[in-house]
């Protein structure tokens, strides 16, 4: 089981919540709908207790699949993993054909780096709603972690095709392609999350780093300096860009462009080793 830690006993004791001026003047819900509003109101202001006390009455009023899960996702939002866990199980007893039950459970796991169980729980929402990008990402995720390379890339080909005008799942493609050292094909979905972000300075510097792993250091050159025009605070991308021209021979560009980075930080100089060895064929 999940492990939910016992309160201090003076903690134990239930304490009225306050109720804020605006409310007192509002009538008590009677319905589960109003119910499921209020707290969508209260989780919505981070007042999370308050949320949790009008979820379960929503679902004491109607004990269906919809108001358990909206009350799984209220303890899970408090940390409270039994809890939650306890209530997506009533809300599949309830409709079992229902995927947010299955994606909750699944993200309960994922936080205590169940993968094995996480990724069989995405992988129902993703049979309950197929047509559902965002799970298959989920479940490519898991897959990741437990080293299950070609699994993943195959639920994001799926991403891809159903939503193609996302460059995010174009960029999840690439890194894995990438990381299994599909270089042509992680270049390809690059550019494509390149085109449909091209404000996105992280996404052009990835295809820099690309572009210099297969030996397009001109191609790897422009993206760097796109990166550093639409993030002219991260030195890092000035010190990539000057690796490309000192790879290339431009020794003066170079030195300019070194010079330019010399306030670099830690991060960001961890940054530059991190693609440094990327470049070299590594991971992310």
């Amino acid at each position: 089981m999940l492990p939910d830690y016992p309160l201090p006993r003076f903690l134990l004791k239930k304490k009225p919540m306050p109720i804020l001026e605006e409310e007192k003047s509002r009538p008590e819900p009677t319905t589960a709908d109003g119910n499921k509003a209020l707290a969508d109101e209260y989780l919505a202001k981070g007042r999370i207790q308050h949320a949790i006390t009008r979820y379960k009455k929503a679902a004491r009023m109607e004990d269906n699949s919809e108001h358990r899960t909206d009350l799984g996702d209220a303890y899970a939002f408090a940390e409270l993993s039994v809890k939650a866990v306890q209530q997506y199980r009533r809300a599949l007893k309830s409709n079992p054909k229902t995927p947010e039950p299955h994606f909750g459970l699944a993200e309960v796991y994922v936080r205590y780096g169940r993968w094995q169980a996480a990724a069989a729980e995405y992988a129902q929402a993703v049979d309950l709603a197929p047509r559902n990008p965002f799970y298959r990402y989920k479940l490519a995720c898991a897959y990741i972690q437990m080293r299950c390379a070609q699994e993943a890339i195959t639920q994001l080909e799926e991403a891809v095709l159903l939503l193609p005008n996302d460059g995010f799942y174009h960029f999840e493609l690439a890194s894995v392609y990438a990381d299994v050292r599909r270089d042509d094909d992680a270049v390809y979905e690059m550019e494509c999350a390149v085109a449909l972000c091209p404000e996105d300075d992280y996404y052009a510097a990835r295809l820099g780093m690309l572009y210099a792993r297969t030996d397009m250091l001109d191609r790897a050159a422009d993206m760097y300096r796109e990166a550093a025009r639409i993030n002219p605070e991260k030195l890092a991308y000035r010190a990539l860009l000057a690796d490309m021209y000192f790879s290339s021979g431009q020794d003066e560009r170079a030195e300019m462009e070194y010079a330019s980075a010399a306030g670099i930080d830690y991060f960001e100089a961890d940054f530059v080793l991190r693609a440094r060895r990327y470049m070299l064929g590594g991971t992310w």
